[in-house]
């Protein structure tokens, strides 16, 4: 029993059950459902986005155990994210802080978390006014979540379908046609695209078939879309060329006209016959045509765990 007590004393986190909601647990009953579930939809986009969390607990009383002492050891013991914050915080003994996971430990210092505390979280803290204090606080710890891992959460919230302000965000709820509707919207451009090519091309087929009926002298029968997939005569149908024009008429009359050079009498390979008679004499010199013909020869050729950074009233 001595050793129960011993180990109560140093784990009083141990005495508090989470609440099933998990980023709430108020056991004080100070916080309105409204705020609740801020705080629950605030942490599911959280974690969708980068992992992060921002557990809030209120509880009655720290008894004789620091905060800062609560707090870590109700961190470990719940396993909560090394990306998690931890807020607990107590409205009878007016005393709480903020604990965080190890990997959060040098990104968020302790005098970050006095600075947010005193700024956003305090002053409605001690007037009583715990659901804006709760608000305001998970709201800015949000906004530095976003700054500090570059992450939308409002995107985040939009394409993931759980209820935002986007244009598909409404469509969550319908099934099926939500989807259909929601892919439409993603990708008009490219469906536009796509109707623009499926219509000329029926157009185009529309105009084969009509100029193979008309090439036929037959009255068109009615056009069905369809027809183009089929294998009819009209599919491999090629209307017929115009007629080429005639070559132009030669030019009459005028300058600039050459006729047609005539070619230059051959001469002949017999000499002139004399007009006098017959030569008496003999021819001295070689017989035969002068040489020899040279013969026909060949042309010339040519290549999870808290780190222990805390901050707030211990």
């Amino acid at each position: 029993m001595l050793l129960s007590l011993l180990l109560a004393a140093a784990l009083p986190s141990l005495a508090l059950e989470q609440d099933p909601d998990f980023y709430v647990t108020d056991e004080t009953g100070s916080l309105s459902r409204d705020t609740r579930e801020h705080v629950i939809e605030v942490n599911e986009q959280l974690e969708y986005a980068c992992g992060g969390q921002i557990v809030v607990v209120f509880i009655d009383y720290f008894g004789d155990v620091y905060a800062d002492e609560y707090a870590v050891g109700l961190f470990n013991d719940w396993s909560l994210s090394d990306m998690g914050m931890l807020l607990v915080v107590s409205p009878k003994e007016g005393r709480g802080g903020i604990t965080v996971g190890r990997d959060l430990t040098d990104r968020f210092f302790e005098e970050d978390i006095n600075k947010y505390l005193e700024r956003y979280f305090w002053d409605d803290f001690d007037d009583g006014k715990y659901d804006r204090a709760v608000t305001k606080l998970v709201d800015k710890l949000a906004d530095w979540f976003e700054d500090e891992f570059d992450v939308k959460l409002g995107e985040v919230q939009d394409s993931s379908g759980s209820g935002g302000s986007g244009s598909t965000g409404w469509l969550a709820g319908l099934g099926i046609i939500g989807v259909v509707l929601g892919f439409i919207f993603k990708n008009i451009f490219i469906i536009l695209i796509f109707v623009i090519i499926i219509v000329t091309v029926i157009v185009s087929d529309r105009r084969r078939y009509r100029g193979y009926y008309t090439s036929m002298g037959m009255p068109m029968p009615p056009y069905r879309p369809w027809y183009m997939f089929s294998s009819r005569p009209y599919r491999s149908y090629r209307a017929p060329r115009p007629p080429r024009r005639p070559p132009p008429p030669p030019p009459s009359g005028g300058g600039g006209y050459r006729p047609p050079r005539s070619s230059p009498p051959r001469p002949s390979s017999r000499p002139p016959r004399s007009s006098g008679g017959r030569s008496g004499g003999t021819f001295g010199g070689r017989g035969g045509s002068g040489g020899s013909r040279p013969s026909g020869g060949s042309r010339p050729s040519g290549g999870g765990r808290s780190g222990g950074s805390f901050g707030g009233r211990r």
